[in-house]
């Protein structure tokens, strides 16, 4: 998400509950286009325009009442948790939106529709290296259940692959 936000121009605050992880996460995003902080001082950066949220969890949605007027939370993620507490006078201040969304929950040809807009301005920008995808792990193919246990630990900090 840091790497799309600073393509398109705008400055990332990324809330990192690991420390080790800040300097990795300031590297995906050229020229300072992202501050790593650690939760609970993202009031320091307000008011923001979008929050994504993606753990979720009892407080995420606490941020609310850190969004600029007709900002938007969107809701990605709920690793963390799936209820939350909203104080709704906070949204009703910020004239703000609540946006939840998954692609597990889509139509086929909704999932076809975004496949095609990832293709079309997702891909050129990888190609083009503006966009790289971290790697957290690479494990032969006869080797899957290892490769099964670290995508199902903790402490990842990107994709985990198979190699044939």
């Amino acid at each position: 998400m840091v790497q799309v936000a600073a393509v398109s121009g705008a400055h990332a605050i990324a809330s990192v509950r690991r420390p080790e992880l800040h300097a990795r996460v300031e590297a995906l995003a050229p020229d300072g286009r992202v501050d790593v902080v650690t939760p609970g001082q993202e009031a320091a950066h307000a008011p923001y325009d979008v929050i994504v949220e993606l753990v979720g969890g009892e407080d995420c949605l606490q941020r609310v009442a850190l969004l600029r007027s007709r900002g938007k939370v969107l809701v990605v993620g709920v690793q963390a948790g799936t209820t939350a507490p909203l104080r709704m006078f906070d949204l009703m201040l910020a004239r703000a939106q609540l946006i939840g969304t998954t692609i597990r929950g889509r139509s086929h040809a909704e999932k076809a529709l975004l496949a095609a807009t990832v293709q079309t301005s997702v891909v050129p920008l990888l190609a083009q290296g503006r966009l790289r995808v971290p790697v957290d792990a690479a494990f032969p193919l006869d080797l899957f259940a290892d490769a099964y246990a670290r995508l199902s630990g903790p402490g990842k900090f990107g994709k985990v692959i198979l190699l044939p």
